[in-house]
């Protein structure tokens, strides 16, 4: 059936061909498996490039843009709740509520994670950390903030659906 058939037997309210179903359902797998991937890539990502920050600095860059592409991953599967989410941070009276607050910590960890990869560049071009080590500061900020993110979010996680 082309585009358009489908589309006007799910607005009429028919039920789909099986042939369908089957793939919307293993579309729906994959896009789930995809999204598990990036979860454990984040924390595996954040987890080997603070141990090998000390150690050898050549792994910590490698796999601290990794983290930062797996963000961007993040977003843009999240793209939806994301959106709705930057809505919530204009209207200043829905800011107290918990959809709110939800929105300010998020704006939060996307502001520290941004000054943490780019105070990574800097200190990188610079050749030197600077006086004031804003990576290091901006990344331990970063690893408690992430660390309550996923606390927060872990009953939700398990149970969520991708559409």
């Amino acid at each position: 059936m082309n585009g358009h058939g489908e589309r006007a037997t799910r607005a009429a309210g028919l039920p789909r061909p099986a042939a369908n179903q089957r793939a919307g359902r293993q579309a729906n797998a994959r896009r789930a498996l995809y999204r598990w991937l990036v979860h454990i890539g984040l924390i595996a990502t954040l987890v080997v490039s603070l141990l090998f920050e000390p150690l050898v600095l050549t792994i910590h860059i490698v796999v601290g843009l990794a983290f930062a592409v797996l963000v961007g991953a993040h977003l843009a599967q999240r793209r939806r709740v994301s959106a709705n989410l930057a809505g919530r941070l204009v209207r200043v009276t829905t800011l107290g509520r918990p959809a709110g607050r939800l929105a300010l910590a998020d704006a939060l960890l996307a502001a520290v994670t941004l000054a943490m990869l780019v105070s990574g560049f800097w200190d990188w071009f610079a050749g030197h950390s600077t006086r004031i080590r804003w990576h290091a500061l901006t990344g331990v900020a970063v690893a408690v903030l992430l660390a309550i993110h996923t606390f927060r979010r872990w009953s939700r996680l398990r149970r969520s659906r991708v559409r």
